[in-house]
């Protein structure tokens, strides 16, 4: 928002006098005590405009505020003095005003869910890979193939000396290995178990081993055992292996994974797409200091990823050859597209009433605490102070307002009560700021993050279907992308 402020002349004249005061002060001035020289004589000694610098402060201050409360402005943020012209002086603002929302129609959006099926070829996919994962080695007679899993013992010299010994060792023979050296396995290829051979081999240039870096060594191989890969059937034995009673159960468990994952994908485009839908429709305005903090908040989050992987961000952009505002310009439209949801999300928490009582985050915090195991009593404790509260309140009512949307676009949301006959929040109700909802949570508060990444680990069973790459549910309540 624009705003001009022409400020008044006795004010200009009162501020320029007791700006020259206070100069006045600070020079030596020939025949005046400090403060005592007239305005005319510091005017000529210091210039008018150093005295219209020293007042401009206090006057643009004083003008704004006043000008604030004549026309009930409230701010989101500093305002901007762009240009001063004087004579009369007057001040040429930028004023960042709050965000507005209006959802418009949005309860008005009807969307069909995807519907989800699984064919016999995906089923098949991942019995193929159960196979895989249970391959078994049966003993051969045949020479060694790549491929095949040996048990060989091996010593090796270098001018006579003993390098390398070590017996029953089991390897597979690839074309690719590298040890103990590279063209080791594709040597004992041909060999029988019970047979010997003897060869010549170099250690590489750069081998751990300085002694021994580029020194051609002798091996003596003794082939104990040669055994080939076998692919199980899928019949009852390996539905027990992976504990199931038979290959009929082993199938429909992996048919009902598959369905379940199926699903659970399918929610989450429905709920990106519906949201996508209420944010398309809607009408966003906000102030663009509100776009250059949620880029703040993404670089601070990258730079904690970073971090915990041990790695400075300033060493990440130097491997990008990326300074740091070429990398901000490249957050910019995924800071404006979480900006707008998050800002509809907090005008639909407003618009369907949503509310959070304290017993609501108290579960949650206990739920997201027990997943945490021995550091359970740690963890409770962080997510119970306010911060802590406010962060697990928020995605609540984040998570909330997705799942009113989907409601929504399923034509399954209830009636909204009229303005003013909604029950009034109890005191146990969890405050939220309507202009700028956290959508995710506050940066360098990741317990929350642990928490949700520590619950997929609590299944002792492993997964007969890998889960596919992309956002679970939960985390699109989250963090709203």
């Amino acid at each position: 928002m624009a705003m001009t402020i022409e400020v008044e002349d006795a004010e200009v004249e009162k501020a320029l006098r007791s700006a020259a005061r206070v100069l006045s002060r600070k020079l030596n001035i020939p025949g005046f005590r400090p403060g005592k020289a007239p305005y005319n004589i510091v005017v000529r000694h210091v210039g008018i405009e150093a005295i219209r610098d020293q007042a401009l402060d206090g006057l643009a201050g004083k003008s704004y505020q006043q000008a604030l409360k004549e026309e009930e402005i409230e701010p989101y943020a500093p305002a901007s003095l762009e240009e001063v012209t004087w004579d009369p002086l007057t001040l040429h603002l930028t004023i960042p005003m709050p965000p507005r929302v209006d959802l418009g129609t949005y309860r008005e959006l009807r969307l069909a869910p995807e519907e989800v099926t699984v064919t016999d070829e995906q089923v098949n996919e991942v019995l193929e890979q159960i196979q895989k994962r249970n391959i078994l080695w049966q003993p051969v007679e045949r020479p060694a193939q790549l491929g095949d899993m040996v048990t060989v013992d091996v010593e090796a010299t270098v001018d006579g000396e003993e390098v390398l010994s070590y017996e029953g060792r089991e390897m597979i023979l690839r074309t690719n290995s590298r040890y103990p050296v590279p063209g080791f396995g594709q040597a004992l290829v041909g060999m029988r178990a019970g047979e010997e051979k003897v060869f010549d081999l170099p250690f590489p240039e750069n081998y751990h081993r300085q002694d021994l870096a580029g020194r051609q060594a002798r091996f003596h191989v003794l082939m104990d055992s040669v055994k080939e890969e076998v692919i199980p059937p899928v019949d009852d034995a390996l539905a027990m292996t992976v504990g199931y009673e038979s290959a009929e159960e082993l199938k429909e468990a992996v048919r009902s994974e598959l369905l379940q994952q199926a699903q659970r994908e399918a929610d989450e485009r429905y709920v990106n797409t519906v949201l996508e839908r209420v944010v398309e429709e809607a009408t966003i305005a906000f102030p663009p200091i509100m776009l250059e903090r949620e880029i703040d908040d993404i670089v601070k989050e990258q730079d904690q990823r970073l971090k915990q992987r041990g790695m400075e961000l300033a060493e990440f952009l130097k491997i990008r050859n990326q300074t740091l505002e070429e990398f901000r310009e490249e957050l910019r439209p995924h800071a404006e597209k979480r900006l707008r949801q998050a800002l509809v999300l907090g005008e639909v928490i407003k618009a369907e009433q949503l509310t959070l009582e304290n017993e609501e985050v108290d579960e949650e915090i206990e739920r997201r605490s027990l997943l945490m195991g021995e550091q359970a009593d740690e963890f409770r404790e962080v997510l119970s102070s306010p911060i802590g509260r406010f962060s697990v309140g928020n995605n609540l009512l984040t998570r909330k307002a997705l799942e009113r949307l989907v409601a929504i676009a399923k034509g399954e949301a209830p009636e909204l009560q009229p303005e003013g006959e909604a029950e009034e929040a109890e005191s146990a109700e969890v405050e939220t700021s309507a202009t700028e909802p956290l959508v995710e949570e506050q940066p360098g508060d990741r317990q929350a993050e642990v928490a949700e990444s520590a619950e997929a680990e609590t299944s002792t069973a492993e997964p007969l279907v890998e889960e596919q790459p992309g956002d679970r549910q939960a985390e699109v309540a989250e963090s709203a992308e």
